[in-house]
């Protein structure tokens, strides 16, 4: 077996070498995370020693403006009820002066129909007491001048018939 033993001392060694070779990349690797790990607490320190006066400050602005919203949010609050009551009454007045309107409207036509009916009964009187016995007269007086036209007319008619019957005695031979 003494192949066997140098075969295992060379294995022994070749594991001890990869053993202290695993060992000091454990070191590098430790030593670098303790190197980054500082770096990363700097940053960390810097990242919060700058960061603290604007968070106290968002605070302070947060802690100013806390009241003055809720005193903004209630008087929207206080606001909208007031428009709300507003515009219902001026849905109510509106309602109401749309009645009145058609109140007054109906009250409009039925003042011209009861004019319009009236009109038509005094034309109606004027035509029955004036116009009718103006056109009886008016008939009366053309029957009298058609009378005294034909008359006039029939004597014309004569006084023509005389020149004629004169003028034509000589003629006829």
């Amino acid at each position: 077996m003494p192949m066997n033993s140098n075969l295992l001392t060379a294995f022994i060694a070749i594991t001890s070498v990869a053993i202290v070779l695993q060992m000091l990349i454990l070191l590098g690797i430790y030593l670098e995370v303790r190197r980054t790990s500082s770096q990363a607490h700097g940053i960390a320190l810097d990242f919060q020693r700058r960061t603290t006066p604007l968070i106290e400050n968002a605070r302070d602005i947060l802690a100013d403006a806390t009241p003055k919203v809720k005193e903004i949010t209630l008087n929207l609050t206080e606001a909208s009820a007031t428009l709300k009551k507003q515009a219902a009454t001026l849905g109510d007045t509106a309602v109401e002066m749309a009645l009145r309107a058609k109140n007054k409207v109906m009250l409009a036509d039925d003042m011209m129909t009861r004019t319009l009916e009236r009109v038509e009964r005094t034309t109606g009187a004027v035509h029955d007491s004036v116009l009718l016995p103006v056109r009886r007269v008016n008939g009366i007086l053309q029957g009298i001048s058609v009378g005294i036209g034909a008359f006039l007319n029939q004597k014309r008619e004569v006084r023509e018939e005389r020149k004629r019957s004169t003028n034509d005695e000589g003629m006829f031979v």
